[in-house]
């Protein structure tokens, strides 16, 4: 009580600094003695190897199954070897050593910020206020997503005269591509806050906006000349949903909830669903603006068949050899890492100091495991999440992205002939392609199951259902939906089958499944898409597609993250479905009907005690009102 005291009012104690801050510490028993005692420091400094030690062992268990998976099938089944293998394992090495340091960074620097202000601005802004600078966060943490970036270096995969609009728009238009896909994300959080503060659902919403950009896109397809561009922006929707902008637009979440007084657990749920739709719309509305010309810098060429991958890596800013060093390793990744965090850090940190005047330093307790944690300050992760992303993003262009170009570009010497591969087709026609479809499951479900928000969104099932829905049942669901996402969107790359024919079955059997569900079976399918796009996974399939659709000389390779992602919700809502017929007939355990509770309603969730036993009594919560608050 005397630190709160502090930390509140310093003007009583002339002797305590403003800067003062509440901070958790841990227990005295649990305090390791390098933490207590100058005497331990030798304790502490192993604590803190091993703690970097695991954390660099997460990335590892979850980057290299897959990358051994995508080498071995190059050499065994197609049976061809890696060009430049020690450069390739090089840069996987750094991109595994980057997202150690991001992750940390993000963990312990960006999230407790976030949380920060999530329980601050809904007490001090008016909800209008509140929800433009949900806005303008969801674009600020839309640019720092790492795996963004992969999108941006596509462009020298794409030939102009095959898809001149695509290919503007990962080349001169490629800022304005990403302030779309970020203005789409804002958006999202906007919408998102909006609906948490109100306790709508998302069944309702879902369904209509999947109506919205089904048709939409169904437009652009018959009605223009500028289809080309609706893989890259389904798969954008993919992209979006990374791990920057998830937690912290759920931070805010969880504070416009508490400020609303709806303590559903269902709260961090729908901004997910949003940011995978809404940007779709974005960037279409972008493509109908682009002139009906395409203008390109460098293509001498009138059917840009023939540009060389050197003239299509120049982008606007530069003429000729001036400003080409920008565009080369590790130049562009530092310029690209440094644009994409510093402002969204500054842009925090403008919220905290300048719209809450609130001045106190942010302290951590970084975890070290076994019960031990020590206290640092932002500064040293939010370091660790800049030099992250740098290093993460040298290893994405030079190592997973390459890696899936390569496979990607040599496949369809298994069912095709290719002219560098000597006696392709290699498996014949029907063996080829029914080897590289089961080839993109294996890939999908694999990644999948790597995916630690996987595990976390399975974890929150388990409590939210009481164990009618498990955590394997989850698992299990969502990955079998991903890979069987991943074959199909293969299977249209191979086949050159247009998107839409494939996506419009898959969103109207998820909006139909949705209308017998609950809301709780709702909001987790239609979150699940989002949670199976990681950095790792969505590089590598991008790469993949592209790779194969050049090998094939196919306008472009999207698409497959976007069929990726709506078969997981069809899954998880089948699976969901059967196992609440089956064992709550009810529909008590899984949720309240098609809404979240309103703010005059009680809230008697008995799952919840076990969710949130941390944040309040062991008992059911009857809401109080604001004057009793």
């Amino acid at each position: 009580l005397e630190d709160i005291e502090l930390a509140e009012d310093p003007q009583k104690h002339p002797g305590t600094a403003s800067s003062t801050v509440i901070v958790h510490t841990p227990p005295a028993d649990s305090m390791e003695d390098g933490f207590a005692s100058p005497s331990g420091q030798g304790g502490l400094g192993a604590r803190w190897v091993a703690f970097a030690g695991s954390t660099v062992m997460e990335q590892v268990r979850a980057v290299v199954p897959v990358c051994v998976f995508l080498a071995g099938f190059q050499i065994l089944v197609l049976g061809q070897g890696l060009p430049n293998p020690g450069k390739v394992v090089g840069a996987l090495t750094l991109a595994i050593l980057g997202l150690a340091l991001f992750t940390f960074g993000l963990l312990n620097g960006l999230m407790p910020i976030g949380e920060r202000l999530g329980r601050q601005l809904p007490l001090a802004l008016s909800l209008p206020s509140l929800l433009l600078v949900a806005g303008m966060l969801g674009i600020a943490v839309t640019l720092a997503e790492p795996a963004l970036s992969v999108v941006k270096t596509a462009g020298s995969l794409i030939q102009q005269d095959q898809a001149p609009y695509l290919h503007y728009l990962l080349h001169d238009g490629q800022d304005l591509l990403v302030l779309a896909v970020a203005a789409g994300v804002g958006l999202s959080a906007s919408l998102g806050m909006l609906r948490i503060r109100w306790g709508v659902g998302l069944k309702k919403p879902a369904v209509i906006l999947v109506a919205i950009t089904l048709a939409f896109s169904g437009a652009v397809a018959l009605f223009t000349e500028r289809a080309d561009v609706l893989g890259l922006a389904w798969d954008l929707g993919a992209v979006t949903t990374g791990p920057v902008t998830v937690p912290l637009v759920i931070a805010l979440g969880v504070g416009v909830a508490q400020a609303g007084h709806n303590p559903s657990p269902l709260t961090g749920f729908g901004v997910v669903t949003f940011a995978s739709l809404i940007p779709v719309n974005f960037v279409l509305l972008l493509t109908l603006f682009l002139p009906e010309q395409i203008p390109h810098k460098g293509a001498s060429n009138p059917s840009g068949g023939n540009s060389t991958s050197a003239e299509m890596d120049i982008v606007p800013g530069g003429e000729g050899d001036a400003g080409a060093w920008a565009q080369q390793t590790p130049y562009m990744e530092t310029i690209s890492g440094v644009r994409a965090l510093v402002p969204l850090v500054a842009f925090m940190f403008l919220l905290l100091r300048v719209v809450l005047k609130d001045s106190k330093a942010v302290l951590v307790n970084v975890d070290l495991g076994q019960g031990r944690s020590v206290m640092s300050g932002i500064a040293l992760p939010l370091l660790a999440a800049q030099v992250g992303i740098i290093v993460f993003n040298v290893g994405l262009t030079q190592g997973l992205a390459k890696l899936g170009e390569i496979v990607g570009g040599v496949m369809p010497s298994a069912f095709a002939p290719l002219p560098q591969v000597p006696g392709s087709p290699l498996w014949g026609r029907s063996a080829g392609i029914a080897i590289a479809v089961v080839f993109a499951f294996v890939l999908g479900f694999g990644a999948t199951l790597a995916e630690p928000a996987l595990a976390t969104l399975a974890h929150t099932v388990d409590k939210l259902s009481k164990g009618a829905i498990s955590k394997r049942q989850v698992v299990l669901s969502v990955a079998l939906g991903v890979g069987a996402g991943t074959a199909l969107g293969l299977l249209k790359v191979i086949m050159q089958i247009p998107l839409l024919p494939m996506i419009i079955p898959g969103y109207f059997l998820a909006a139909v499944l949705s209308v017998p569900s609950t809301e709780v079976l709702v909001n987790v399918a239609w979150d699940s898409a989002g949670v199976t796009t990681g950095p790792v996974t969505v590089p590598l399939v991008i790469s993949i597609g592209l790779g194969l659709g050049k090998g094939l000389a196919a306008a472009d390779g999207f698409g497959i993250l976007s069929l990726a992602s709506v078969c997981p919700i069809v899954s998880v809502l089948a699976i969901g479905l059967v196992m609440q017929r089956r064992g709550d007939p009810t529909g008590k355990v899984y949720g309240d009907g098609d809404r979240l509770l309103g703010p005059s309603e009680d809230y008697t969730h008995e799952s919840d005690e076990e969710l949130q036993g941390d944040l309040r009594p062991q008992r059911k919560h009857q809401r109080s009102s604001d004057s009793d608050l």
